[in-house]
């Protein structure tokens, strides 16, 4: 046998070896590796059918659906990353731009820098500054609407990294033509007299004096490092400024070598997400922090507050006790999903910002601050502030009736039905659509909101919604109203409208109903006895925990609900007679 053969034959069985390895491990995971970090979609199996091979649609799917179920992924892609990381000091992610000493950053940060930004966004610097002024305008706008009712809204800029670490940037030219969103909105806030804080040129000016014993931003990280703790300091002044009170100042204790891996995933979040196969070499391995302390007194005001901005936020409570700070604090994050039961520095539940109650949300609380670092301010205010003034100034009816024109415009538009057209329920798209339009500019779609003056019309649901919030803080009121939820059976949303309307158009409360009170209590008694007793039955503690998780509740407001509804079935059954 000549050699050539001998090689391919042998070249051949060593192909046919590893396929059938990696056929192994794509079936069996006989081997298991890190996951890859990111965000993945993942492709659905492909379905082998006649109808399927025929248009060519099973083929086009099979392709990706085995690029990401083949044996050894993971570590082939990390291998490949690594090789484009030491020899050409790029990232296989689109979105991570390797800069020099191995700094990392992601694209927005690298271009707001050079000026390229605004072009992700938008078509021209006309566009951008005609979006911007409209957005500043709403802003504004909605600062004044919530400020007759006692709610302060501001603006919160975080800083750019990289303003602030430019001489690790890859080299460019810097677009001196093109609008800066962070300093376009400075100045029209300035002009309008926007309450906001800007922290870009304070970090620098931090950054130059040299007297910390750490970066303000983490080498391989997009966000802050234990710099939020400062910054979140600012902030609380700031925000007492506002009101002309008091909040709890922060004091912190020595600087130590951080352990927790919260603080190291956070300070090495970019170098996570390039899925490399060992670390990135560091300049100063070490990372800090210190331990915070909210210190209050007599004349310190606990406020209640509503973040509603990006992921730098995460950064500021998770060195900040903020249950020591606010006497409530939630966070929706881009305006979508909620955070909120604040402990163990970590918001401990999530729901869904679309499921709530708007108005009620934007009155209940003494705060609201739009929050995002300065290339995010391309894409303000992810549609929170335009939806807070149609709330707050438009009636429900008549916003619904806006979007149902707009929603039959949209079922006969060529254009959208062709986009839709394998969709078998079209509604729920085309209420999508006919919202965001709405959110989009509803100055377009209500001329009550145009112009440059403050909106003087008002959702004719704030009075009600004003006598709830009052209600809600006085303790010894809604005690009684959750009792009652048990008396009249019924919810405590109901209860509290009910309440409300009798606020309004000064009739006798619930509360002051004859002997009202001492049933409440009786029947609350009742109720606290059975939570006991369920307490002490697994297979019903059990069955409440996956009620709650249904229905998006805590534990113990799921254990409540149980046991005031096991009291109330005694009662209309006649078991218990007062």
């Amino acid at each position: 046998m000549k050699k050539n053969s001998f090689i391919k034959i042998l070249l051949f069985v060593l192909t046919m070896a590893l396929l059938f390895v990696f056929a192994i491990q794509q079936r069996a995971k006989i081997w298991t590796f890190k996951p890859l970090d990111g965000v993945f979609e993942p492709t659905p199996q492909p379905e082998l059918t006649f109808e399927t091979y025929r248009t060519a649609k099973f083929q086009s799917q099979v392709e990706p659906y085995l690029k990401e179920n083949m044996g050894f992924r993971e570590p082939l892609i990390r291998f490949y990353n690594q090789f484009l990381y030491d020899f050409f000091k790029t990232s296989n992610n689109k979105d991570i731009i390797v800069g020099k000493d191995n700094w990392l950053y992601f694209i927005q940060h690298v271009n707001e820098y050079y000026g390229t930004e605004v072009y992700r966004w938008y078509d021209s610097n006309e566009e951008a500054r005609q979006t911007y002024d409209r957005k500043a305008r709403l802003m504004w706008k909605l600062h004044c609407v919530l400020k007759e009712y006692n709610v302060d809204f501001l603006a919160f800029m975080a800083p750019q990294k990289g303003f602030v670490y430019p001489e690790h940037l890859p080299k460019r030219k810097i677009d001196t033509t093109t609008l800066s969103a962070r300093e376009y909105y400075s100045a029209k806030f300035d002009a309008y007299g926007f309450p906001y804080i800007e922290m870009t040129k304070w970090f620098i000016d931090l950054k130059n004096a040299d007297t910390l014993p750490y970066t303000l931003f983490p080498q391989t990280g997009a966000h802050w490092d234990f710099s939020a703790a400062l910054a979140t300091d600012s902030l609380l002044r700031f925000m007492g400024d506002l009101k002309g009170i008091r909040l709890p100042r922060l004091e912190y204790g020595p600087f130590n070598e951080s352990t927790l891996q919260k603080t190291l995933d956070g300070d090495y979040d970019i170098e996570i997400l390039a899925n490399l196969m060992r670390p990135i070499q560091h300049q100063d391995d070490r990372l800090f922090d210190a331990q915070v302390t909210a210190v209050c007194d007599s004349a310190t005001t606990k406020p209640t507050v509503l973040f509603v901005g990006t992921s730098f936020l995460m950064r500021m409570y998770y060195f900040v006790p903020f249950d020591a700070v606010f006497s409530n604090s939630e966070y929706w994050y881009y305006n979508s999903t909620s955070y909120y039961d604040y402990k163990d520095m970590n918001y401990a539940s999530m729901g869904r910002v679309a499921d709530y109650d708007l108005l009620e949300k934007l009155l209940e609380t003494d705060y609201i601050v739009w929050f995002a670092e300065g290339d995010q301010w391309c894409k303000a205010s992810f549609g929170f502030v335009e939806s807070a003034l149609v709330k707050m100034c438009i009636d429900d009816k008549r916003e619904a009736e806006v979007r149902q024109h707009l929603i039959d415009s949209l079922a006969k538009d060529e254009a959208t039905l062709e986009k839709y057209k394998d969709v078998k329920d079209l509604t729920p798209k085309l209420w999508t659509k006919a919202s965001n339009l709405i959110r989009s500019n509803p100055e377009k779609y209500f001329p009550e909101l145009a112009g440059d003056s403050i909106p003087t019309s008002r959702n004719s649901r704030i009075p009600e919604v004003l006598a709830i919030r009052d209600i809600k803080k006085d303790s010894a009121w809604m005690f009684n109203m959750r009792c009652q939820t048990v008396i009249r059976n019924t919810s405590l949303e109901n209860i509290l409208k009910m309440e409300a309307q009798n606020v309004l158009n000064g009739r006798p409360l619930l509360r002051d109903e004859p002997e009202a009170s001492s049933r409440a209590n009786y029947v609350e008694s009742l109720v606290r006895d059975m939570v006991e007793l369920i307490r002490t039955v697994p297979d019903m503690m059990e069955q409440i925990r996956i009620k709650a998780e249904t229905n998006g509740m805590t534990f113990e407001e799921q254990l409540h609900a149980d046991a005031a509804w096991i009291i109330n079935n005694k009662i209309e059954q006649g078991e218990i007679v007062f």
